[in-house]
């Protein structure tokens, strides 16, 4: 986790001095919110090549083909953990400028994806942002869901993709 890294651990597995790294870090907080958008962008980046490679299919379809693309990346990069071990850390100790000029909510990301694909989802932005976040959340919950957890989450993003897209 960030609170048990350091900048010595940091640089040396960097193999650099811990000099150099606070010429690109004023603090490895910041490098771990930077980790975290990185992780975002990929995750958007893989919901919009989904929604490009799709572009024939409904827009039910082309949504939620996305959207489980999104929340495999999600499960394979461990961002989930990511986020309930270090988020709430990560922005007490980020700079409020900072996290403003570099962050961007979900609602920003989601209407940029869906207005790309030429999608409209009934019930507004702001509703599907909130539903995408919802149905990602389930990721940190696999275990409880259990074995069934792929279907389980194959028929909430259908079911909401048909809800808001159809």
């Amino acid at each position: 986790g960030v609170r048990q890294t350091t900048v010595d651990s940091l640089a040396e597995a960097a193999r650099i001095s811990k000099g150099a790294f606070y010429k690109f870090y004023a603090s490895k907080e910041l490098l771990f919110f930077d980790v975290l958008e990185d992780m975002h962008a990929e995750i958007y980046e893989a919901a919009a090549l989904l929604l490009a490679e799709n572009a024939s299919l409904p827009s039910v379809d082309r949504a939620a083909e996305a959207l489980l693309a999104a929340c495999q990346v999600m499960e394979q990069s461990g961002m989930m953990a990511f986020i309930e071990r270090d988020a709430a850390y990560l922005l007490r100790k980020v700079p409020e400028d900072y996290q403003k000029s570099h962050y961007h909510s979900d609602e920003v990301h989601v209407r940029e994806l869906l207005e790309s694909a030429g999608l409209v989802p009934k019930g507004g932005m702001a509703l599907c942002a909130a539903v995408v976040r919802g149905l990602m959340l389930t990721i940190s919950h696999q275990h409880e869901i259990g074995a069934l957890y792929p279907q389980v989450l194959k028929t909430l993003v259908r079911g909401a993709c048909r809800e808001l897209f159809s």
